[in-house]
């Protein structure tokens, strides 16, 4: 059956509770070479490549952020080790950089480091979770552990990569990404370096257009001048900030918005976006997609603060490859979801799922911040870390890859944002002017990615090509 996009987000709160109600304890499998989707729009997709990290039971979402009222101390809280037998990493325990690859491979060096400095020659570590944390944590372990370290990984899935999860085939002309994909604040850890030591390629992609609700471009970025995505739509996020800052106690951003109005409708200069658009835009092309959070959820105070920022480097070259390259001649298990750790005076015990258990003398715990909220793993651990991992809010993010045998739009731009509040992907990357390939990327964040997910293939691809109907070059996209 068609939808609209006025039908696909009248139905988002019901697809909402159905999605959240679908989840069950068996791992997806995503199809190493995706299906041909059905005819849709102005041309068949030759392929499509969709994500589920709601519907993981290993990742029970995408990111981490921090709702109305909660501040960093809770991802300090989480991050600490307890009783010097169990340490934590990933992306959640980051207060310099949550939600970025780079703050989970920062993470996990830490956690390492922290073990490191009470563990004897000759114990037994494990790490559970073979994601960028895991990884880094065990390339430090094995390579400046005491003599005798025993390093085992434990990875639930059949995959490393954790919740970056690269797709190689043939039927795709690039590596497909249904994980991280971008690479930012540059100036503040070594990650470009490290991609390129591994032999990732990365690109640039920084020029950006907007679209209004009729379609008419929206100027972000010219070639000109110096302006970005981040400069154009940071100006109103910070009006937003200024006016939260005046009220007490801690609104959401949605609230502090609502401050604002009535919102100015009037265009800029030669074509650059209103204050209505503005915000549009500055919610569906930064904020959701990089923190993953709802904005009647998130924290305007301390949330927005962590909105990861810089130039646009897009990994192209597969991002498994740094991970491999970290966890080259280590132990690591694959397909072992551990569903217990108990903690003792002298060791602790890990329960795997087929109800084997060992003794390890320490574990690092990787765990996504999802699948503590969901006990997916059986763990006692004292009340401020329980509080800590409750109050923390679980983001949202999916993706979607679109395959066509050739480009039937001529927007050039590698980003494109859609300003109109019933596109069901409002944010696209366009492959073809990074890489010379007819593939688009939707990312859907925040609350539409939940409704987004309970689609079928078909009708997922049917909306989201929606809202691309005024790229298509001489007719419209149909949506039956």
């Amino acid at each position: 059956m068609g939808i609209t996009r006025r039908t696909f987000l009248v139905g988002a709160t019901g697809l909402s509770v159905a999605v959240l109600a679908a989840c069950t304890d068996e791992p997806p499998q995503p199809s190493p070479e995706p299906t041909p989707a059905p005819a849709v729009g102005p041309t068949r997709p030759a392929g499509v490549a969709r994500s589920d990290w709601l519907g993981d039971s290993f990742s029970r979402g995408s990111t981490s952020f921090l709702p109305v009222g909660e501040s960093p101390r809770l991802r300090d809280e989480l991050a600490s080790p307890w009783r010097d037998r169990l340490f934590f990493a990933g992306e959640a325990t980051s207060t310099d950089a949550p939600s970025t690859v780079h703050g989970a491979l920062a993470s996990g060096e830490r956690a390492a480091a922290e073990l490191l400095a009470v563990a004897a020659p000759g114990e037994r570590v494990v790490i559970v979770g073979a994601g960028i944390a895991g990884a880094a944590a065990a390339r430090l372990l094995v390579d400046d552990g005491p003599e005798g370290l025993e390093v085992i990984v434990l990875e639930a899935r059949g995959r490393t990569g954790g919740r970056i999860h690269t797709i190689d085939s043939d039927a795709w002309p690039v590596p497909v990404e249904l994980g991280a994909q971008w690479v930012r604040e540059i100036g503040r850890h070594d990650l470009l370096e490290r991609l390129v030591r591994a032999g990732v390629d990365v690109a640039i992609a920084d020029a950006a257009r907007g679209f209004d609700e009729a379609g008419e471009p929206i100027a972000i970025t010219r070639p000109s001048t110096s302006a970005t995505l981040e400069s154009v739509l940071l100006p109103v996020l910070e009006a937003a900030r200024q006016a939260a800052a005046a009220v007490e106690p801690d609104v959401a951003l949605a609230t502090a918005l609502a401050f604002l109005r009535p919102w100015d409708g009037t265009p800029g200069m030669e074509g650059a976006p209103s204050e209505a658009q503005s915000i549009a835009l500055a919610l569906s092309g930064l904020v959701e997609p990089r923190l993953g959070a709802a904005t009647g959820e998130l924290s305007t105070r301390e949330g927005l603060a962590e909105l990861p920022l810089g130039a646009e480097n897009l990994v192209t070259g597969g991002w498994a490859r740094l991970v491999d390259a970290l966890l080259e001649d280590v132990d690591v298990q694959l397909s072992s979801p551990v569903t217990g750790i108990a903690v003792g005076d002298d060791d602790v015990s890990v329960r795997l799922g087929v109800g084997d258990s060992f003794s390890a003398d320490r574990v690092l715990l990787t765990a996504p911040l999802g699948v503590l909220q969901a006990r997916g793993i059986d763990l006692e651990l004292p009340a401020v870390k329980d509080s800590a991992i409750a109050r923390l809010g679980v983001g949202a993010v999916e993706t979607i890859w679109l395959r066509f045998d050739a480009p039937f739009w001529e927007e050039e731009a590698a980003i494109w944002v859609l300003a109109d509040p019933e596109a069901a992907v409002p944010l696209w990357v366009n492959l073809q002017a990074v890489t010379g390939e007819p593939v688009l990327v939707g990312v859907v964040a925040g609350a539409r990615a939940i409704g987004f997910g309970a689609l079928g293939e078909g009708d997922a691809v049917t909306a989201a090509l929606a809202g691309l109907a005024p790229l298509v070059v001489g007719r419209e996209p149909t949506t039956g």
